[in-house]
């Protein structure tokens, strides 16, 4: 499940994302590193571009000078002590320079993450316990944030590391994804491997840093800029397909009902309600038209609604509110011309929770909607 029914406006709603196997990296890149990559090319990062170099190339200039990836804001040279700090000043063209020239130099193919790739692996990927931060829920334990990195950045890997081994994925540095940004993005989104809208103005930024307030930590919290813009806190780490055959994202979304009819049953997680609240929300219309069209494309197919509710509160009310919002979708459905004789209610309250409820996604996945073939 990607994205935050509890966030910002821009991590919802929940969706959930199926990604084939990636390898992503284990650290941010050091200092180290991309020295390395500057001392075989001659390579220079837009920051060190002066103005007039950015006007030819029709980019406006810099409203702030962050320094460099060689000299920091301070304009003093970054000394050996921090090669294994996270570089930083980075445009998301100069990490792109990066993984072209590592591709090369090994003949892998490197590249950044995508949003939905880095989202997975910060959760903890399949080894997920749910957490709110990366690695876990004591902040402080996990991340270098405004509250205790003294306002400058770290050397990687000095945190405790996430369910997968990963280190800094929050706080540390800001790191670039592959993806355009879009804020509405997650309300169309394809499930299959996601890579952002096809075209924008900003590219995506996750995972907080060393200056980012707490609440900007979470696993779920998105960021973004231009990408030819860099500051002293945006820096990356890199991606690489896994083993197995790539396939193809979808180039439109597939309904989400096609496979009713000989599964039996669809467990919905587009459809959203206010907290005790039963009257379905106006970003659920999207898969409530699916859902009609579907049953107007099977005219002869009958239909259970079944609700859920998070498993919290007393039982019996949670089983009213939950019949109440299967209503609540037999209504929408009936506006939208499907007979209402062709579908039946019911509410299973507390009875039936298939996650676990100390953690929002968990609650998410138990407060969702199952629509049954009669």
């Amino acid at each position: 499940m990607m994205g935050n029914n509890s966030g910002n406006p821009d991590e919802q709603p929940a969706h959930q994302v199926t990604l084939d196997d990636f390898y992503i990296g284990k650290y941010e890149i050091t200092n180290n590193d991309f020295k390395q990559f500057v001392e075989a090319t001659g390579y220079i990062t837009d920051a060190e571009q002066p103005d007039s170099v950015r006007l030819k190339k029709n980019l406006p200039p810099r409203n702030i000078n962050n320094g460099n990836w060689k000299t920091g804001t301070s304009g003093m040279m970054i000394p050996l002590s921090d090669s294994m700090k996270p570089v930083a000043n980075i445009s998301w063209f100069d990490a792109m320079a990066y993984c072209d020239w590592l591709s090369k130099a090994t003949g892998k193919k490197f590249r950044l993450p995508t949003e939905a790739e880095w989202e997975f692996a910060a959760r903890g990927g399949v080894k997920s316990k749910g957490y709110t931060y990366s690695g876990g829920n004591n902040l402080g334990e996990v991340a270098w944030y405004v509250d205790n990195s003294g306002a400058i950045s770290h050397t990687i890997g000095q945190k405790m590391a996430n369910e997968l081994d990963c280190y800094d994925m929050s706080g540390n540095s800001r790191e670039w994804c592959s993806d355009w940004y879009g804020d509405t993005y997650y309300k169309t989104s394809p499930e299959l491997n996601p890579t952002g809208p096809e075209m924008g103005k900003n590219r995506v930024l996750r995972g907080g840093s060393w200056g980012s307030l707490a609440d900007r930590m979470r696993v779920t919290y998105r960021n973004y800029d231009l990408p030819y813009n860099s500051a002293s806190d945006f820096g990356f780490r890199l991606a690489m397909n896994g083993d197995g055959p790539k396939k193809a994202a979808p180039q439109t979304q597939a309904n989400p009902f096609n496979d009713l009819d000989t599964k039996g049953f669809i467990d919905i997680y587009g459809i959203y309600f206010d907290i005790g609240k039963a009257i379905v929300k106006p970003e659920s219309f999207p898969v409530i038209d699916q859902l009609a069209q579907y049953l107007n494309e099977h005219p002869k197919m009958n239909i259970v609604i079944e609700g859920h509710t998070d498993n919290t509160g007393k039982a019996e009310n949670n089983l009213i509110l939950s019949d109440k919002r299967a209503e609540s979708v037999k209504a929408e459905l009936v506006k939208r011309g499907i007979a209402a004789d062709r579908m039946q209610t019911k509410g299973f309250g507390a009875t039936q929770p298939i996650a676990d409820n100390k953690t929002a996604a968990g609650r998410t996945q138990n407060r969702r909607v199952t629509i049954k073939k009669l």
